[in-house]
């Protein structure tokens, strides 16, 4: 079985008020024959980055406060935050992870969908890997993420592994191996999901910069992650999909 730990970057409203052009997702794939050596290893990161920059093991990572809104974490100077992010991005690097990441820019979106748009097409991709991984004997997945739109993302699924067509007809779903609900949890309390939140985060400043990241040149961090990134190929150096 493999988990699908995933975290947004962005916000998926069409509003134009919000400043925000893209809204993407990022998935770190963990299989769980190496998931607990993986929290064990990620314990002992956390422990380093306690050791060397005084952050707290009971200190969320979360990239965007780190750079902008520090405010628990305001006693680290930003050049260690960011030392701190950096480290983070390269925990991954060599961690036994797969990233998935699919993002949209939406002012190009034609319909108000944003949010089911791109987490249907990076639910599609993990239910492909998991086929791709034992054609004799599909492995099955799990999908862990944090409860921010927890309701919408459960409907989506079971249409998605349950869609309902008319009488007579045979349902198609597009989900074959991902099984159950989407289980919710509290990044606060979650390491790994603290490590996503950092993936999404540079996935994001990728294709959409700030200016305190262009100033501190890390917009092409997410390119630190081309040895787990498996959309990451000639046809789309980037590694991520873009609707």
């Amino acid at each position: 079985m493999k988990f699908l730990y995933v975290d947004e970057s962005g916000d998926a409203g069409l509003s134009i008020t919000s400043p925000v052009q893209h809204f993407l997702l990022a998935g770190l794939i963990v299989d769980t024959a190496n998931w607990q050596n993986l929290l064990t290893d990620l314990h002992r990161f956390r422990q380093h980055l306690s050791a060397k920059y005084g952050l707290l093991l009971s200190e969320e990572i979360h990239a965007s406060a780190f750079i902008s809104k520090p405010a628990s974490v305001a006693h680290i100077p930003l050049n260690d935050r960011l030392r701190i992010l950096l480290e983070c991005v390269d925990w991954c690097r060599r961690s036994d992870l797969g990233l998935l990441t699919v993002g949209i820019n939406k002012r190009q979106a034609a319909t108000n969908t944003v949010f089911q748009d791109v987490w249907r097409q990076l639910l599609v991709l993990f239910d492909a890997h998991l086929a791709s991984v034992g054609a004799a004997s599909p492995t099955q997945g799990l999908v862990f993420c944090d409860n921010t739109d927890g309701t919408k993302l459960t409907t989506l699924m079971r249409t998605l592994q349950h869609p309902v067509v008319a009488p007579g007809t045979l349902p198609v779903p597009l989900l074959h191996h991902l099984i159950g609900d989407p289980v919710l949890w509290d990044s606060r309390t979650s390491y790994l999901h603290q490590m996503v939140d950092v993936v999404a985060y540079f996935a994001k400043q990728l294709v959409e910069p700030n200016q305190r990241i262009r100033n501190k040149g890390a917009q092409r961090y997410f390119h630190r992650l081309a040895p787990i990134n498996l959309l990451k190929s000639e046809a789309n150096p980037m590694g991520i999909l873009m609707l």
